[in-house]
């Protein structure tokens, strides 16, 4: 079965408990991750010196290519005032760190929670509010459209349709069919708003959306553990009905015992008998013989 990504405020309790914790470094992963969008490896080795602009900064990606990705002020805000440095851990090290809070949080085993998780939940999110396609790719550092097409759910009208198709048949899009590219950025939770009409819209597919997603996991939660319960009292069903049989199979072998027992005193009694009986004869046959007179000769 496939794991489900964190919902918002899943990632929301996620991060409030790592900041909570001694080592401030998996913080900072997390917020480059999830709100950035940044491979592992380029939260990593994330450096504040290489600022190219206003919030922007130069990350190095897949294949040593260098990218400028946006990071929001309240994400430098953090990583300032702790002075963050870059490559003070490693991608393994905070895996296993995920791991460890996924286990303490007590999170669902169907919910998928690794560094590259991160990244997927920024760019499905992203993709849910209505991020175009080629901005999305942009932002990512994909080198290839049809990658971050994994991401997109944004196309509801014909016109987006097309726009999306012409995009994955490896065509660039008629101007006619050009879709404004978003500008505007919402910096307390970084997500890209498409414009002013369909804004309310969208949050409000989003929301439902990932209440949805929350319903379909408690659903499967809740079957694995209407299994759990119905194998349980199978178990103890049949821990009962051997326990039943093991009770009469002992009262049976208790039975035979005692009628056993009864049929080796009947001959315990038997061979008494038999005795008693032959020390009688042995008895009388030595009266006898003494009473036998013996012919002497002269």
């Amino acid at each position: 079965m496939s794991q489900q990504l964190p919902t918002p405020q899943l990632l929301n309790q996620i991060s409030q408990f790592i900041q909570n914790q001694k080592n401030k470094n998996y913080f900072y992963l997390f917020l480059l991750g999830s709100q950035s969008g940044l491979r592992v490896s380029e939260a990593v080795n994330f450096d504040l010196s290489l600022k190219k602009g206003q919030n922007l900064y130069l990350v190095k990606g897949k294949r040593h290519k260098k990218r400028t990705i946006y990071v929001s002020p309240t994400v430098i805000r953090e990583l300032k005032k702790n002075n963050w440095q870059p490559n003070q851990t490693n991608r393994f090290s905070f895996a296993h760190y995920l791991q460890k809070v996924k286990k303490d949080l007590n999170i669902s085993p169907n919910i998928e929670l690794t560094p590259h998780t991160l990244r997927r939940c920024f760019a499905t999110y992203q993709a849910i509010s209505g991020m175009p396609l080629p901005t999305l790719q942009k932002v990512l550092g994909h080198a290839s459209i049809r990658t971050t097409a994994l991401y997109w759910k944004g196309a509801n009208t014909p016109r987006e349709k097309e726009y999306i198709r012409q995009w994955l048949a490896g065509k660039k899009p008629s101007k006619k069919l050009k879709i404004k590219v978003f500008i505007n950025i919402q910096q307390e939770v970084n997500i890209f708003v498409p414009n002013k009409e369909n804004s309310d819209c969208q949050l409000l597919e989003t929301k439902n959306q990932i209440l949805q997603d929350k319903t379909n996991s408690l659903t499967q939660e809740l079957a694995c553990r209407d299994k759990t319960i119905t194998d349980l009292q199978n178990e103890l069903k049949k821990a009962v009905h051997d326990k039943q049989q093991t009770e009469a199979q002992l009262i049976s072998e208790q039975a035979k015992s005692q009628q056993l027992e009864l049929l080796l005193k009947s001959e315990q009694a038997k061979v008494a008998i038999l005795i008693k009986q032959k020390q009688e004869k042995f008895s009388s046959d030595n009266q006898l013989v003494a009473q036998i007179e013996i012919p002497v000769k002269k």
